[in-house]
């Protein structure tokens, strides 16, 4: 039996792991207090992590052009959850916004599942050059964003749009025009933020923390209360202060500076790190199978997902942009999120089973020993290099 090579599970179970342990130990309180029940918050990540590993390895294991087939259904499917809602009585409404799709037992947040689906959609799209214009990209993408904002929520948005201009950009698209677009988009929502109330307050938070530190800039306060408590080791594993009675959205959004305080600086980088780590790995494996240029893109589009979500995430908390609400990817509490996530690793567990004679040859070292002695001028083997392929698209450089 050959050895799995990949460091990819290992990694996304170290995430998981670390989520899981420290939402175990912040949430016990608030759960308690809104459920009667202290193991609530864990029982239901619990089940979640269960459903995401059976997501994971089901799509691992689907052929990838059935996948494709399917990728326009799961697309408009979540376009289609995104107009319901916004339907009063079909989706749960908190603090002004309709983000969860009421579905009886459980609750779902259809910008998740459009996230997961447009990546597969867009690589799709972007892989056909007759099809790779900004025409297509901003006629399939307007409507999802507009559904989106309309929740409201900005942040999922601009997150989404980043994602699928960054595939864009890397399938070889024209530069020129989507700088202008990005232009475009980068006014619209700043008139999108300074337009409304609530966004507005939260940018004059960012730019004067101590106003109003009862209201709005209260979140923000004490989460850099939080990090800097926490010094460079920390007070201890389940020694926080913070999230006992100071400390909003604890097992979500403010995940990582319970993380800060209880393991200090030191281990706030690790977690960094395995980051780091497993986006670089994902963009290596992206540009070593330019042949499958679907497959070069969708797994561009996941590491831009992971990277770019967890940028946004981390550089809330550590107050160098407003509060946003987004997850941080496999740590925060939620279902929908680290559902829809687990099924994308599951398909670059697919890509990389399918490209594993590219990815992992174990003849490496052999190939190396005949390709030199085929080439040796004592050889009668040998034979002139092949001219280097010239790249289809910006995944090659």
């Amino acid at each position: 039996m050959k050895k799995d090579k990949s460091p990819l599970i290992s990694l996304i179970f170290f995430l998981i792991g670390v989520g899981f342990t420290f939402i175990s130990i912040s949430s016990l309180t608030e759960a308690n207090n809104t459920a009667g029940d202290k193991f609530y918050f864990l029982k239901k990540q619990g089940f979640w992590i269960l459903v995401s590993l059976v997501a994971l390895f089901i799509v691992s294991k689907i052929k990838i052009e059935i996948i494709k087939k399917l990728s326009t259904l799961i697309y408009f499917g979540s376009i289609v959850g995104l107009i319901l809602v916004l339907i009063p009585g079909l989706s749960n409404q908190a603090l002004g916004a309709r983000r969860w799709l009421n579905l009886g037992i459980f609750s779902f947040q259809p910008s998740e599942l459009f996230k997961f689906s447009s990546i597969i959609y867009f690589a799709i799209l972007f892989s056909q050059e007759s099809k790779r214009n900004l025409t297509n990209l901003i006629f399939h993408l307007s409507i999802p964003f507009v559904l989106i904002i309309l929740e409201p929520n900005l942040s999922t948005a601009i997150l989404s749009t980043a994602i699928i201009i960054s595939m864009y950009y890397l399938s070889g698209g024209k530069i020129m025009p989507l700088f202008l677009f990005c232009l475009g988009l980068i006014s619209l929502c700043f008139i999108l933020v300074i337009s409304s109330p609530y966004r507005s307050a939260r940018l004059q938070t960012l730019i004067n923390p101590e106003a109003n530190g009862d209201s709005t800039s209260y979140h923000s306060n004490q989460i850099v209360l939080s990090l800097s408590s926490g010094g460079l080791f920390g007070k201890g594993f389940a020694n926080s202060d913070q999230k006992y009675r100071f400390l909003p959205k604890i097992s979500t959004d403010s995940i990582l500076a319970i993380i800060g305080e209880e393991m200090g600086f030191f281990g706030v980088l690790i977690v960094l790190l395995v980051y780091i780590f497993l986006i670089s790995y994902l963009i290596k494996i992206s540009s070593l199978i330019t042949t499958d240029q679907f497959g070069s893109l969708l797994i561009s589009g996941i590491a831009c997902w992971i990277a770019y979500q967890s940028l946004i995430n981390i550089s809330a908390i550590a107050n160098i942009i407003p509060l946003t609400g987004v997850p941080l990817p496999f740590i925060s509490y939620g279902g929908s999120s680290l559902l829809t996530l687990m099924a994308s690793i599951g398909l670059v567990r697919n890509l990389e089973k399918r490209h594993s004679l590219l990815l992992y040859s174990d003849n490496d070292s052999d190939q190396k020993k005949d390709s030199h002695h085929r080439n040796s001028p004592h050889s009668s083997h040998r034979v002139n290099p092949p001219a280097p392929a010239r790249p289809k698209n910006r995944l090659a450089h």
